[in-house]
């Protein structure tokens, strides 16, 4: 008997644990608001290609599922932009804007290798 409630305990203690490290590990995005151009990251990448003459080419990428970026030019930085939620068009908020420069409001997370991910709650132009 006194076994079996020793091995309940540490099971107990196993799912406890388990369960802490599993929330602890989640990722939390920071508040943020980045000013920067909305662009079509294989067309200026390979190409060299954004602004204002490239906005039909970018319309072409994004009904071809070609995810946008932000660029902020100022501080030459480029942030890959996702929805807010599961399952939701991580362009919607952004479409109208391509190939502009906006403010965008969400939730900023930094990913291994040093990438920079916002998760866009709110633009404006």
């Amino acid at each position: 008997m006194r076994t079996w409630v020793g091995i309940g305990a540490l099971a107990g203690t196993f799912v406890v644990v388990m369960a802490m490290g599993a929330t602890a590990q989640a990722p939390k995005g920071k508040p943020a608001t980045v000013t920067g151009r909305v662009v079509d990251n294989v067309c200026m990448l390979t190409m060299g290609q954004k602004g204002e003459g490239h906005r039909e080419c970018a319309i072409g990428c994004d009904k071809a599922g070609v995810r946008m970026y932000l660029l902020d030019e100022k501080n030459n930085q480029m942030y890959a932009v996702m929805a807010d939620a599961p399952f939701k068009d991580p362009n919607a908020l952004i479409r109208p804007h391509l190939e502009q420069v906006v403010t965008v409001k969400g939730d900023l997370y930094e990913a291994h290798g040093g990438l920079k991910v916002i998760a866009v709650k709110e633009v404006s132009p």
